[in-house]
């Protein structure tokens, strides 16, 4: 990875400051893989012809994380994700990312980080740019610096909402982090889930956005994944895995705007927001 210099630095954050990603080779076996660590039953995803929504951030997460640990020595929550769809993404594919911190704002909560990640092909050609939304809980700067994210559609329920059920297996999280590389000690062991306040591992936020991307493609695109154009939401609360844990996902059509949904734990509490997909014809 090659880190370019910051654009301007601003009360110590280094807004404008992108990292470069490794070269990522894309293949049947390795699409094939993710779908299947998220039980996903689309035949196009199994067969590896053409990868899940979320699969998208396997080839960003390296720059992204990188991005983290220059600005902040905390621990990040995920808050809010935007995919933004340029083309699909197929196997035999070179990609290369480049992420930048755009943006940084201070809540109630803490400190939050805005990372955008553009995807491109070796040749230059754009598959997707994504933007990252971390929350480090704790004192927070008094302004805000440098690009918000874009607006996010919203969708209200202009009908009953279609509900979608995904139970968890207990290696969910395990079979996850080997396909898209991604073993953050918190999401599979109990005890590093402990040090950070947790009762049991979480679930990846992108996990968790995997299994809810599954009922967008299969109820809104037909099962077509490259008829989805956007797709993002905000991570209410973490989701855990603990014995029995479910996903249950209510999505519906928006009156003339993007389709919409939310996702809520066994128990009933809420673990996505404002979920909102836009569905090609």
């Amino acid at each position: 990875m090659n880190a370019n210099a910051p654009a301007s630095q601003t009360e110590g954050f280094p807004i404008g400051l992108s990292i470069d990603s490794e070269e990522f080779r894309t293949s049947s076996h390795r699409i094939a893989q993710f779908a299947r660590s998220v039980d996903d039953e689309n035949p196009h995803h199994l067969a590896g012809e053409f990868a899940p929504p979320v699969f998208s951030h396997v080839p960003v997460m390296q720059s992204m994380v990188a991005i983290l640990d220059r600005v902040t020595n905390g621990f990040a929550l995920h808050g809010e994700h935007d995919f933004i769809f340029h083309a699909p993404i197929v196997p035999a594919l070179r990609l290369f990312t480049v992420s930048t911190l755009v943006g940084v704002r201070g809540t109630k909560p803490g400190t939050t980080f805005i990372v955008r990640s553009e995807t491109s092909t070796h040749d230059g050609k754009p598959v997707v740019t994504q933007y990252s939304t971390c929350l480090v809980r704790g004192a927070a700067p008094e302004n805000s610096y440098g690009e918000a994210a874009p607006a996010r559609p919203t969708s209200a329920r202009g009908a009953a909402a279609v509900v979608s059920h995904f139970a968890l297996t207990p290696d969910q999280t395990r079979r996850y982090a080997d396909a898209a590389r991604d073993y953050s000690a918190y999401t599979i062991d109990p005890a590093a889930a402990a040090k950070v306040g947790y009762a049991a591992p979480l679930v990846h936020g992108m996990l968790t956005l995997s299994l809810a991307a599954r009922a967008i493609v299969d109820d809104h695109c037909g099962g077509e994944t490259p008829r989805l154009k956007r797709l993002g939401c905000r991570f209410a609360s973490p989701l855990l895995l603990t014995p029995g844990q479910t996903l249950k996902v209510e999505h519906w059509n928006g009156p003339g705007g993007p389709v919409g949904f939310e996702a809520s734990d066994k128990d009933g509490n809420i673990v996505i927001k404002n979920g909102y997909a836009e569905v090609s014809k």
